[in-house]
């Protein structure tokens, strides 16, 4: 009878040992300390928004450097982690407010940098994380973005305004600039309505990540002088937001625009190729700000190596094919011109250029760098 007593007593104790493990495994997953939440700002465009395809998202693990990071988003089932300590707020999304997973980025089959930026933030730190999203697609910073630090636009880019108001696209200089403090502050004036559990523990912003360019820089063939302002620009509004949000240490990180990856500044040797030789300057640009010594505690962050030529190649194709089709009247409703080569295609990405060509992995490489950066601020 003691022997059996005793067995019963040794399974109860592995069983109790089993279960603290499994909680172990997974406490960062399911509560967070009670110090101040730890708030980060995650603002830009349309590639902050973020348009990496799910889909797409477990050739991630396939990378050579960077594929055990796929393992951090996954559950052991195979599922997609919910990070309950990682909170994500975007006023544009409903709901607006939820766990860190999968899905937040501009669609629900989308990502941008805030999935592993935000699972990295999770790691790091004890406390709960608090994500703001702040981004509109199409945006720019001589316009859209302008903070009053910048001052009145001159050369090239009043001239661009004032063709764009004679075709009556009267755009309001600094609008989206006012939008985003607007709601910074809306956020935090209400956050024990998003955080659960908030109690009153209070809030730092613990930094921001600014990944935009897009439209600044695409104005090359018509209006260059807006890339010769884009740092005099960025970095204004840089001043204006510590200031008006009331943290003038507030760390920043700039994502590279890594669109076209490192191949970009082979192409720039050759004098004919102006479209790379922009993206090497508007590059450049970007790096200016973070040099800026009116600025402190703001970073550069490399992001084109993240870049997937084998996607680009498919892109090429699907180009080259969707012309085909509208010449020759070919009724087909796929990307490319076989199954095997559009079964490729959707599996590494599928979407614009201008949005990393739609690569899961990419974006998530590029919330990874970030993060980095910013916590070793």
């Amino acid at each position: 009878m003691q022997n059996f007593l005793t067995h019963c007593k040794l399974k109860r104790i592995a069983a109790f040992a089993l279960l603290a493990s499994v909680f172990l495994i997974n406490a960062p997953h399911l509560q967070a300390s009670e110090g101040k939440v730890k708030v980060f700002i995650l603002a830009g465009q349309s590639n902050m928004e973020g348009h990496g395809q799910v889909r797409s998202l477990d050739h991630l693990g396939e990378h050579p450097r960077y594929g055990y990071l796929l393992e951090k988003l996954k559950n052991p089932d195979g599922s997609w982690a919910i990070r309950d300590d990682v909170t994500i707020f975007w006023k544009i999304k409903n709901p607006k407010n939820g766990p860190l997973t999968v899905g937040w980025g501009f669609e629900p089959h989308e990502i941008g940098p805030e999935l592993m930026f935000g699972t990295m933030m999770g790691e790091y730190y004890d406390e709960h994380v608090l994500l703001i999203k702040i981004a509109w697609g199409g945006k720019d910073v001589y316009c859209d973005f302008r903070s009053p630090s910048a001052g009145e636009p001159t050369g090239d880019t009043a001239k661009l305004l004032k063709r764009e108001r004679a075709e009556n696209n009267n755009r309001e200089i600094g609008l989206y600039y006012r939008m985003m403090v607007s709601d910074i502050k809306q956020t935090l004036d209400h956050i024990d309505d998003i955080v659960p559990d908030y109690n009153g523990r209070g809030y730092e912003i613990a930094g921001m990540a600014w990944f935009q360019g897009w439209n600044d820089y695409c104005q090359w063939p018509a209006a260059p002088g807006i890339i010769d302002n884009y740092s005099h620009n960025l970095a204004a509004m840089f001043h204006d937001l510590r200031k008006d949000l009331d943290a003038p240490d507030m760390p920043i990180v700039i994502g590279e625009m890594g669109i076209g990856g490192q191949k970009i500044a082979k192409r720039a040797d050759n004098p004919d190729d102006r479209e790379a030789q922009a993206m090497i300057k508007f590059r450049k640009a970007q790096q200016a700000v973070a040099d800026d010594k009116s600025l402190s505690n703001v970073t550069f962050v490399p992001t084109a190596e993240f870049w997937d030529d084998r996607l680009d190649e498919l892109r090429h194709i699907s180009d080259a094919y969707w012309n085909e089709k509208r010449e020759k009247g070919i009724q087909d409703d796929n990307d490319l011109p076989s199954e095997e080569l559009q079964a490729e295609y959707e599996r590494l990405g599928g979407h614009w250029y201008c949005h990393y060509n739609g690569s899961a992995s990419n974006y998530s490489l590029i919330g990874y760098a970030l993060a980095e950066a910013l916590h070793a601020n």
